[in-house]
């Protein structure tokens, strides 16, 4: 699921709020919908469910028999894992690659345009490098109304682990979405990182002694 949650790191930075004032969002959807999300990383498939409003998105992934909920939050530059069933969540911030950027002049002219998912699409090239030391490299697929069809890159962790992976939406469909489902639950206790790793089946390195 590590793999996975890079690759949402990925669209994370389609989603960045590089304005603080005017929340002008880099490749930010207009257009709220809700679609099917298939994540191709490791040579395993993830579907899953994506709901999306402008600056913010919620993924729905069942782990092990268990469902989890990703939210990105690029108002409050912060991702949330959450399982609700155990009533807890953990957070991340986001990447420097994503969040040093201030202007959609970064996704640079489009290179094409292709049908993605019965959706009229451009083409783009995405390479950008935090002062943290993350990257993010690849192309993504949008629409004219800022719906991130498709991705094809990796991200980069700032120790240097890289997470190849694809991100391919279908069966858009258009509208408001509950504002509810872009918020954490009542009564969700926040654990670390490394204490909800093992409920989902992640084995994460051990912190690195000094």
């Amino acid at each position: 699921m590590r793999s996975v949650f890079a690759c949402l790191l990925l669209l994370a930075t389609l989603l960045s709020a590089p304005f603080a004032e005017a929340q002008n969002l880099l490749g930010d959807t207009r257009a709220p919908y809700s679609a099917d999300r298939t994540v191709v990383t490791g040579g395993k498939s993830y579907v899953g469910r994506v709901y999306a409003e402008p600056g913010r998105q919620r993924h729905e992934q069942d782990l092990n028999g268990l469902p989890l909920v990703a939210i990105l939050r690029a108002d409050r530059k912060v991702a949330w894992l959450e399982l609700a069933p155990l009533h807890v969540f953990t957070d991340f911030p986001f990447p420097a690659a994503i969040t040093d950027y201030a202007d959609d002049r970064q996704l640079g002219p489009a290179l094409g345009t292709e049908t993605v998912g019965g959706e009229a699409t451009k083409k783009y090239r995405i390479e950008r490098q935090g002062t943290d030391g993350s990257q993010v490299y690849g192309y993504a697929w949008i629409t004219d109304d800022g719906i991130v069809m498709k991705l094809d890159g990796a991200f980069v962790e700032p120790s240097g682990r890289e997470t190849r992976a694809s991100y391919e939406l279908s069966h858009v469909k258009r509208g408001p979405q509950p504002p509810a489902l872009f918020d954490l639950p009542a009564g969700m206790s926040r654990l670390p990182p490394e204490a909800l790793a093992p409920l989902m089946g992640i084995k994460l390195k051990p912190p690195a002694r000094g």
